[in-house]
């Protein structure tokens, strides 16, 4: 890779007692480097999403486990709970309270309503949430990922439910190769006579995710289309899709400073590069030093010492 150099400053050693050196600074882009890995991903769904409250009805819960890079893990192992109104609580039997994802990253259960609540002729509809946990040290992959299941108490026959409203944003922008994204859907509506979403994501670089609010990152540049489905608690469906362009990241900016900004041949000057900054989400990892004296050394601080009077280029 060639080597670009710019010249920020001159110093221009006074004589003192002997023959002082001049010291030129330049600056040289480190090597860039992207984060190391982004947490695992779950989707879980459940089929079908509404069943009806009769100790009796089935729903089949689906979960698959994505990686770092956005392929299915297998050797998962994952905790299953049920939530009402988001507290734990068994309501309803699953066939599995742990799963273990297969070579497709895949597990499956099944979850059986509870029986019929009392005068179920006058009952409204519950919805119990399926959450799915990976199980670990990581506390980034323990973030729970939930599905729900509407209960319907037999006999009760609903109005038809409306379209709801798919609509999502995502941060930050610009977009960035190799820099997490968050994709937030939390402005789309379930629609009339619906009360509950559940979301689905494609983001056109052959990965997908589930959830309100998700996090994803592209790692090559070009335009995308992310298309978000949310459906609601009746079975209803609606997708929006976005075109999402992807640049990549900048160079760093390399800058430092020394002292003294006078140096005498054979004393002691001391390189500091700290106030260098990496592009953003990017981070530094390496800081190379050239004195311009056939010398070399590395590290965000340095010291080094000129033999011979004269200017040199420090890099």
């Amino acid at each position: 890779m060639g080597k670009r150099t710019i010249w920020l400053l001159t110093v221009v050693g006074a004589l003192a007692m002997s023959a002082a050196c001049t010291v030129q600074q330049a600056s040289d882009a480190p090597p860039l480097t992207g984060p190391s890995g982004f947490a695992q991903t779950v989707t879980i769904t459940a089929t079908p999403d509404s069943i009806t409250q009769n100790g009796q009805d089935q729903s089949a819960v689906g979960i698959t486990v994505f990686g770092p890079n956005g392929q299915p893990t297998s050797g998962v192992a994952l905790r299953v709970d049920t939530l009402v109104g988001g507290t734990l609580v068994d309501f309803g039997t699953l066939s599995a309270r742990s799963v273990v994802t297969d070579s497709q990253g895949r597990a499956s259960l099944v979850y059986r309503a509870p029986p019929a609540p009392p005068s179920s002729s006058n009952a409204t509809p519950s919805t119990v949430t399926i959450s799915a946990t990976a199980l670990g040290n990581n506390a980034q992959a323990s973030t729970p990922f939930t599905t729900d299941i509407r209960l319907m108490p037999p006999g009760v026959i609903l109005p038809p439910a409306g379209t709801p409203t798919a609509s999502f944003m995502f941060s930050p922008t610009p977009v960035t190769a190799n820099v997490p994204l968050t994709f937030d859907a939390s402005a789309s509506l379930p629609g009339t006579n619906a009360t509950t979403l559940t979301y689905a994501w494609t983001f056109g670089d052959g990965s997908i995710g589930s959830g309100r609010t998700v996090s994803h990152t592209f790692s090559a540049t070009g335009t995308f289309s992310v298309t978000l489905t949310v459906t609601n608690d009746r079975g209803v469906s609606a997708s929006t899709t976005q075109s999402v362009g992807v640049s990549s990241s900048g160079a760093p900016t390399a800058l430092f400073v020394f002292s003294p900004t006078s140096p005498q041949v054979n004393q002691t000057v001391n390189f500091n590069a700290t106030a260098s900054t990496a592009s953003p989400g990017r981070t530094i990892v390496g800081y190379s030093w050239n004195f311009g004296d056939g010398a070399t050394k590395s590290g965000v601080t340095a010291t080094h010492d000129f033999g011979t009077t004269g200017t040199y280029n420090v890099t």
